[in-house]
């Protein structure tokens, strides 16, 4: 098992510039502990946020300053909503965030994010049909990434004429590329190409296994070998002295953060995941914690519901550990990293997955 981040990014309002801060200190200290990759949630403002949320809408340039300071870790998007921007310029931006990387440090990361009408509106664009416009997204950019003369697009959602979109990519043909998506047809398209599959912190071990399954099936059917060696999973984890400790450090950022995140819609997310109902107030972290939708507690009692959890999930390649939150205090937050890398992770390093061909009979 490989091991990186999610940055996913909820602090409390300060100043944009002191949110990166953080974040970019957590990623230098990701790659600095050993872990693979960074992932970067793209944020967009919403009315809740205003005056509360800090959020990080081009996580490509947070990448291209980390990308600095940092020696070997891998960065993407989680995910970046290409239905939102024109794909000439999102072909643009990520070949020339690749060459800022350098080659095999760049995930393209794409989806269609939060289900929230507000940003295709804001946009002048239809919510509805948004998956489509990402579909055809795609088709545009890796055509830009490919073409060697100016070309002329006429699509339904998208139209270009005279298009150069230089520079092309690094990697030849283009640089790795990772989703998060329930949908079948992109599900089928991801495990046919080989793009890694990623899955959010709020998707409980059952479905995971569900959803990996299909993938499985699809990559199998295509002839690519060890599908589940492609996918990533986060989950939020936390390590303290013990399990009273962790909830106590956690206690005020999550009660926050359930707070702004239930103006959002996100308790009937919850709800539809996890079965609960969640009163967003101080008890919050023992709700979820009981729900079991944080891992928390000091390395033994952590390594033992990792593993559990990766068993019931049917394995994966990579766990990512969700970072980007305001808990405790950066020394305690830091800690915690660094315990899950020096105790946690090398007892998890060796799980395997489940035989593909197992999974997806």
């Amino acid at each position: 098992m490989e091991f990186g981040i999610f940055s996913n990014g909820f602090r409390p309002h300060t100043s944009a510039a002191r949110t990166y801060e953080e974040d970019i200190h957590e990623i230098v200290l990701a790659d600095q502990l050993g872990f693979r990759d960074a992932y970067i949630s793209e944020h967009h403002g919403e009315p809740p946020y205003i005056n509360r949320v800090d959020t990080i809408p081009v996580p490509e340039l947070l990448m291209a300053k980390a990308a600095g300071l940092t020696k070997r870790i891998r960065m993407g998007a989680a995910v970046k909503l290409v239905h939102l921007h024109h794909p000439v310029d999102v072909a643009i931006q990520t070949a020339v965030t690749e060459h800022l990387l350098g080659e095999g440090r760049f995930i393209f990361g794409f989806g269609s994010g939060f289900p929230s009408p507000l940003f295709s509106a804001e946009r002048g664009m239809t919510y509805e049909d948004r998956h489509a416009r990402l579909a055809e997204s795609l088709e545009l950019i890796q055509k830009c990434w490919s073409a060697t003369e100016p070309f002329d697009w006429d699509g339904k959602y998208w139209k270009g004429k005279g298009i150069v979109a230089l520079p092309q990519p690094l990697s030849k043909p283009h640089m790795p590329m990772a989703t998060a998506t329930a949908s079948e047809g992109m599900t089928k398209m991801a495990a046919e190409r080989g793009y890694i599959m990623l899955s959010a912190f709020l998707e409980p071990a059952h479905l995971i296994r569900e959803k990996n399954m299909k993938y499985a099936r699809y990559a199998l059917a295509a002839g690519r070998k060890s599908p589940l060696e492609t996918t990533s999973v986060a989950r939020l984890i936390y390590i303290a002295d013990s399990k009273r400790d962790a909830i106590e450090e956690l206690r005020a950022s999550v009660a926050f953060e359930t707070s702004v995140q239930a103006q959002r819609g996100f308790l009937k997310m919850l709800k539809a995941m996890f079965n609960f109902d969640l009163v967003p107030d101080h008890t919050a972290i023992d709700q979820l914690v009981e729900a079991g939708m944080y891992i928390i507690g000091d390395v033994d009692s952590v390594t033992e519901q990792l593993t559990d959890f990766y068993n019931q999930a049917g394995g994966f390649g990579t766990m990512m550990m969700v970072t980007g939150k305001d808990w405790a205090t950066r020394e305690k937050r830091s800690r915690s990293m660094r315990l899950f890398m020096e105790k946690v992770a090398p007892q998890l390093r060796d799980l395997q997955p489940a035989d593909p061909a197992v999974v997806a009979a």
